[in-house]
Protein backbone atom coordinates (compact mmCIF):
# COMPACT_ATOMS: atom_id res chain seq x y z
CA UNK A 1 0.00 0.00 0.00
CA UNK A 2 1.20 3.73 -0.95
CA UNK A 3 1.06 6.48 1.47
CA UNK A 4 0.91 9.73 -0.02
CA UNK A 5 2.12 11.86 3.26
CA UNK A 6 1.49 15.76 2.47
CA UNK A 7 -0.24 15.45 -0.69
CA UNK A 8 -2.90 18.60 -1.38
CA UNK A 9 -5.17 19.06 -3.95
CA UNK A 10 -3.78 22.63 -5.12
CA UNK A 11 -5.54 24.66 -7.20
CA UNK A 12 -4.12 28.00 -8.82
CA UNK A 13 -6.96 31.03 -7.81
CA UNK A 14 -5.74 34.32 -9.49
CA UNK A 15 -2.38 33.43 -9.78
CA UNK A 16 -2.25 31.79 -6.06
CA UNK A 17 -1.61 28.01 -5.58
CA UNK A 18 -4.09 27.02 -2.65
CA UNK A 19 -4.71 23.89 -1.51
CA UNK A 20 -8.32 23.55 -1.80
CA UNK A 21 -8.62 20.29 0.62
CA UNK A 22 -7.80 21.93 3.60
CA UNK A 23 -9.76 25.22 2.66
CA UNK A 24 -12.52 23.19 2.42
CA UNK A 25 -12.38 22.05 5.83
CA UNK A 26 -11.37 25.56 7.43
CA UNK A 27 -14.09 27.02 6.04
CA UNK A 28 -16.79 24.21 7.07
CA UNK A 29 -15.16 24.61 10.51
CA UNK A 30 -15.70 28.00 10.68
CA UNK A 31 -19.50 27.87 9.67
CA UNK A 32 -19.89 24.95 11.75
CA UNK A 33 -18.61 27.87 14.90
CA UNK A 34 -21.17 30.70 13.37
CA UNK A 35 -24.08 28.45 13.24
CA UNK A 36 -23.15 27.21 16.37
CA UNK A 37 -23.29 30.88 17.46
CA UNK A 38 -26.02 31.88 16.10
CA UNK A 39 -28.28 29.45 17.49
CA UNK A 40 -27.28 29.98 20.80
CA UNK A 41 -27.91 33.75 20.68
CA UNK A 42 -31.37 33.17 18.64
CA UNK A 43 -33.39 32.85 21.77
CA UNK A 44 -31.71 33.89 24.75
CA UNK A 45 -33.78 33.43 28.31
CA UNK A 46 -33.17 34.74 31.58
CA UNK A 47 -33.08 30.97 32.90
CA UNK A 48 -30.69 29.44 29.96
CA UNK A 49 -31.52 26.44 28.51
CA UNK A 50 -28.55 24.27 28.16
CA UNK A 51 -27.52 24.90 24.82
CA UNK A 52 -27.23 28.37 26.12
CA UNK A 53 -25.72 27.85 29.42
CA UNK A 54 -22.83 25.43 27.49
CA UNK A 55 -21.67 28.49 25.28
CA UNK A 56 -22.61 31.15 28.41
CA UNK A 57 -19.91 29.20 30.19
CA UNK A 58 -17.57 29.41 27.54
CA UNK A 59 -18.05 32.80 27.08
CA UNK A 60 -17.31 33.16 30.71
CA UNK A 61 -14.30 30.87 31.13
CA UNK A 62 -12.60 33.84 28.24
CA UNK A 63 -13.93 36.89 29.72
CA UNK A 64 -12.20 35.36 33.09
CA UNK A 65 -9.14 34.65 31.70
CA UNK A 66 -8.34 38.32 29.56
CA UNK A 67 -9.26 40.31 32.87
CA UNK A 68 -5.44 40.88 33.75
CA UNK A 69 -4.64 41.62 29.90
CA UNK A 70 -5.05 45.53 29.49
CA UNK A 71 -7.60 47.39 28.07
CA UNK A 72 -9.26 45.74 25.40
CA UNK A 73 -10.81 42.66 27.88
CA UNK A 74 -13.70 42.45 25.29
CA UNK A 75 -12.03 41.89 22.02
CA UNK A 76 -8.79 39.93 24.19
CA UNK A 77 -11.64 36.99 24.82
CA UNK A 78 -13.22 37.21 21.21
CA UNK A 79 -9.41 36.31 20.00
CA UNK A 80 -8.75 33.34 22.39
CA UNK A 81 -12.22 32.22 22.27
CA UNK A 82 -12.34 31.94 18.77
CA UNK A 83 -9.25 30.76 18.73
CA UNK A 84 -9.77 27.82 20.71
CA UNK A 85 -12.90 26.91 19.40
CA UNK A 86 -11.39 26.89 15.68
CA UNK A 87 -8.43 25.13 16.74
CA UNK A 88 -9.91 22.46 19.15
CA UNK A 89 -12.49 21.72 16.11
CA UNK A 90 -10.49 21.87 12.99
CA UNK A 91 -7.91 19.05 15.17
CA UNK A 92 -10.98 16.86 15.85
CA UNK A 93 -12.22 17.56 11.99
CA UNK A 94 -9.38 15.28 10.79
CA UNK A 95 -11.14 12.00 12.76
CA UNK A 96 -13.93 12.19 10.47
CA UNK A 97 -14.26 9.41 7.78
CA UNK A 98 -12.44 11.95 4.62
CA UNK A 99 -11.57 9.11 2.77
CA UNK A 100 -15.45 8.19 1.66
CA UNK A 101 -15.13 11.79 -0.61
CA UNK A 102 -12.36 11.24 -3.84
CA UNK A 103 -10.82 14.50 -4.59
CA UNK A 104 -8.70 14.85 -7.80
CA UNK A 105 -5.29 14.67 -5.43
CA UNK A 106 -5.30 14.10 -1.92
CA UNK A 107 -7.89 13.92 0.55
CA UNK A 108 -9.87 15.91 2.70
CA UNK A 109 -7.77 16.45 6.83
CA UNK A 110 -7.60 18.56 9.61
CA UNK A 111 -7.01 22.17 8.81
CA UNK A 112 -4.64 22.17 11.21
CA UNK A 113 -2.63 19.74 9.48
CA UNK A 114 -1.47 22.63 7.25
CA UNK A 115 1.40 24.79 7.62
CA UNK A 116 -0.11 27.76 6.04
CA UNK A 117 -3.11 27.23 8.03
CA UNK A 118 -1.17 27.18 11.49
CA UNK A 119 1.08 29.76 10.10
CA UNK A 120 -1.79 32.29 9.23
CA UNK A 121 -2.87 31.82 12.94
CA UNK A 122 0.05 32.54 13.78
CA UNK A 123 0.92 35.37 12.21
CA UNK A 124 -2.70 36.92 13.27
CA UNK A 125 -1.78 36.79 17.05
CA UNK A 126 2.00 38.27 16.38
CA UNK A 127 -0.09 41.27 15.06
CA UNK A 128 -2.95 41.59 17.46
CA UNK A 129 -0.19 41.29 19.97
CA UNK A 130 1.92 43.53 19.03
CA UNK A 131 -1.23 45.96 18.46
CA UNK A 132 -2.48 45.55 21.68
CA UNK A 133 1.47 46.85 23.11
CA UNK A 134 0.57 50.01 21.13
CA UNK A 135 -2.56 50.38 22.66
CA UNK A 136 -1.67 49.59 25.77
CA UNK A 137 1.86 52.08 25.98
CA UNK A 138 1.59 54.09 22.78
CA UNK A 139 5.37 54.25 20.67
CA UNK A 140 6.60 52.95 24.44
CA UNK A 141 5.69 48.97 23.39
CA UNK A 142 8.92 49.46 21.33
CA UNK A 143 11.09 50.60 24.26
CA UNK A 144 11.55 47.05 25.38
CA UNK A 145 13.56 45.86 22.15
CA UNK A 146 16.27 48.09 23.73
CA UNK A 147 16.39 46.70 26.79
CA UNK A 148 18.39 45.22 28.84
CA UNK A 149 21.35 46.96 26.66
CA UNK A 150 21.02 48.31 23.06
CA UNK A 151 22.78 45.43 21.52
CA UNK A 152 20.17 43.09 22.31
CA UNK A 153 17.59 44.50 20.12
CA UNK A 154 18.31 41.81 17.15
CA UNK A 155 17.81 39.35 19.78
CA UNK A 156 14.46 40.78 21.13
CA UNK A 157 12.87 41.91 17.56
CA UNK A 158 13.71 37.98 16.85
CA UNK A 159 12.06 36.99 20.05
CA UNK A 160 8.78 38.54 19.08
CA UNK A 161 8.85 36.57 15.25
CA UNK A 162 10.23 33.38 16.68
CA UNK A 163 7.00 33.14 18.79
CA UNK A 164 4.32 32.62 16.49
CA UNK A 165 7.04 30.12 14.11
CA UNK A 166 6.72 27.89 17.35
CA UNK A 167 2.89 28.04 17.44
CA UNK A 168 2.89 27.30 13.98
CA UNK A 169 4.75 24.41 14.17
CA UNK A 170 3.76 22.77 17.10
CA UNK A 171 0.66 22.63 15.98
CA UNK A 172 1.11 21.84 12.55
CA UNK A 173 3.62 18.68 13.48
CA UNK A 174 1.33 17.07 16.69
CA UNK A 175 -1.69 17.18 14.04
CA UNK A 176 -0.29 16.12 11.16
CA UNK A 177 2.20 13.10 12.85
CA UNK A 178 -1.23 12.04 14.62
CA UNK A 179 -3.05 11.98 11.10
CA UNK A 180 0.06 9.77 10.03
CA UNK A 181 0.13 7.45 12.53
CA UNK A 182 -4.19 6.62 12.31
CA UNK A 183 -3.26 6.68 8.27
CA UNK A 184 -0.20 4.02 9.17
CA UNK A 185 -2.41 1.67 11.89
CA UNK A 186 -5.14 1.55 9.24
CA UNK A 187 -2.89 0.58 6.31
CA UNK A 188 -1.77 -2.35 8.26
CA UNK A 189 -5.20 -3.08 9.17
CA UNK A 190 -6.18 -3.36 5.88
CA UNK A 191 -2.72 -5.62 5.25
CA UNK A 192 -3.16 -7.87 7.99
CA UNK A 193 -7.10 -8.33 7.09
CA UNK A 194 -6.95 -9.03 3.39
CA UNK A 195 -8.82 -12.09 2.39
CA UNK A 196 -5.95 -14.06 1.89
CA UNK A 197 -4.82 -13.84 5.54
CA UNK A 198 -8.33 -14.17 6.97
CA UNK A 199 -9.05 -16.91 4.76
CA UNK A 200 -5.69 -18.70 5.96
CA UNK A 201 -6.39 -17.84 9.41
CA UNK A 202 -9.64 -19.84 9.62
CA UNK A 203 -8.46 -22.71 7.71
CA UNK A 204 -5.33 -22.75 10.34
CA UNK A 205 -7.70 -21.67 13.27
CA UNK A 206 -11.08 -21.98 12.99
CA UNK A 207 -11.88 -24.97 10.42
CA UNK A 208 -14.91 -26.14 10.76
CA UNK A 209 -16.32 -23.85 13.09
CA UNK A 210 -17.75 -21.07 11.26
CA UNK A 211 -18.21 -20.55 7.26
CA UNK A 212 -15.28 -18.20 6.44
CA UNK A 213 -17.36 -15.45 5.23
CA UNK A 214 -18.44 -15.08 8.95
CA UNK A 215 -14.87 -15.30 10.05
CA UNK A 216 -13.39 -12.24 7.83
CA UNK A 217 -16.49 -10.03 8.34
CA UNK A 218 -15.50 -10.86 12.32
CA UNK A 219 -12.44 -10.14 11.57
CA UNK A 220 -12.77 -7.04 9.71
CA UNK A 221 -14.66 -5.76 12.40
CA UNK A 222 -12.68 -6.38 15.15
CA UNK A 223 -9.42 -4.83 12.88
CA UNK A 224 -11.39 -1.92 12.20
CA UNK A 225 -11.52 -1.47 16.00
CA UNK A 226 -7.82 -1.40 15.75
CA UNK A 227 -6.98 2.03 15.48
CA UNK A 228 -9.22 3.60 17.60
CA UNK A 229 -7.11 4.18 20.86
CA UNK A 230 -4.76 6.41 18.81
CA UNK A 231 -7.95 8.13 17.55
CA UNK A 232 -9.07 9.14 21.29
CA UNK A 233 -5.62 9.78 21.93
CA UNK A 234 -5.70 11.98 19.21
CA UNK A 235 -9.10 13.57 20.35
CA UNK A 236 -7.11 14.15 23.65
CA UNK A 237 -4.04 15.96 21.72
CA UNK A 238 -6.48 18.49 19.56
CA UNK A 239 -7.95 19.15 23.04
CA UNK A 240 -4.19 20.17 24.33
CA UNK A 241 -2.92 21.42 21.41
CA UNK A 242 -6.03 24.33 21.33
CA UNK A 243 -5.69 24.59 25.26
CA UNK A 244 -1.79 25.40 24.72
CA UNK A 245 -2.21 27.84 21.45
CA UNK A 246 -4.81 29.90 23.34
CA UNK A 247 -3.21 29.83 26.72
CA UNK A 248 0.74 31.20 24.67
CA UNK A 249 -1.08 33.16 22.79
CA UNK A 250 -2.99 34.96 26.40
CA UNK A 251 0.96 34.93 27.99
CA UNK A 252 1.90 36.86 24.66
CA UNK A 253 -0.50 39.45 25.02
CA UNK A 254 0.11 40.04 28.72
CA UNK A 255 3.79 40.32 28.49
CA UNK A 256 3.15 42.85 25.64
CA UNK A 257 0.72 44.90 27.88
CA UNK A 258 2.20 44.50 31.12
CA UNK A 259 3.00 48.03 32.36
CA UNK A 260 7.05 46.85 33.09
CA UNK A 261 7.29 45.26 29.94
Amino acid sequence: MNFHIGEHWVTNIFGLNVHMDTLITMWAVMLFILLMSLIAVLNLKLVPGRFQAVFENIVSIFTGMTKSLGKSTGSNATLLMSLFLFIILGNMAGQLPWKLIHLPKGEFASPTNDINVTAALAITVLIYYIAMGIREKGLGYFKHYFKPMLFMTPFNILEDFTRPLTLAVRLFANILAGEILIMVLGGLVFMLLSPEAVTQFSVNILKGLLPASWVYNIGLFIGSLLPLPIMFFELFVAFIQALVFTLLTAAYIETATAKNH
